[in-house]
């Protein structure tokens, strides 16, 4: 295999070029299977005839879409979170139920957690998180937004690196 952008051999399949650091596949200009030049648009080389069509992998929509879910479940997360804590904090007070306040807590860090993941989701980074963060956004009222993050952010696992 010949690297697309420079042109030297590469041993085995890598994914980026050990001389220019170039993508191995994501060039046009010399064809990976005999190192001739090519032009951007050639599909097929014309000195050896193997095939120049580009693999690089299409983004799609859902790791988008899951991030987005994660974020909204995340954000109702904190926000009920907050509102258990300080309204059971009064009740606490008036009627001797402070033991209702931990439940907030726990929501409060779900919630992050589901934030943190959806924006790493989007940007396609760090796919343990983002599905960590669909998990937690599982955990909460609008469970069905948790279900769809998860679905979505482990069918896009290839997209993420």
């Amino acid at each position: 295999m010949f690297c697309r952008n420079c042109g030297r051999e590469l041993s085995g399949t890598p994914e980026f070029c050990a001389y220019c650091g170039a993508k191995a596949t994501g060039a046009t200009a010399f064809c990976p299977s005999c190192a001739a030049p090519t032009t951007p648009l050639a599909q097929v080389c014309p000195n050896c005839g193997a095939s120049l069509a580009r693999t690089d992998r299409q983004e799609t929509w859902q790791p988008t879409v899951g991030g987005i879910l994660c974020i909204i479940a995340g954000v109702f997360q904190v926000l009920s979170g907050m509102a258990i804590a300080l309204f059971s904090g009064i009740a606490g007070a008036m009627f001797m139920m402070g033991w209702v306040a931990a439940i907030g807590a726990p929501l409060i860090i779900l919630g992050i957690v589901a934030i943190i993941g959806g924006v790493y989701a989007m940007k396609r980074q760090a796919w343990g998180l983002a599905l960590a963060g669909a998990i937690c956004a599982l955990i909460a009222p609008w469970s069905v937004l948790g279900i769809l993050a998860i679905v979505f952010i482990a069918m896009s696992k290839r997209e993420f690196s």
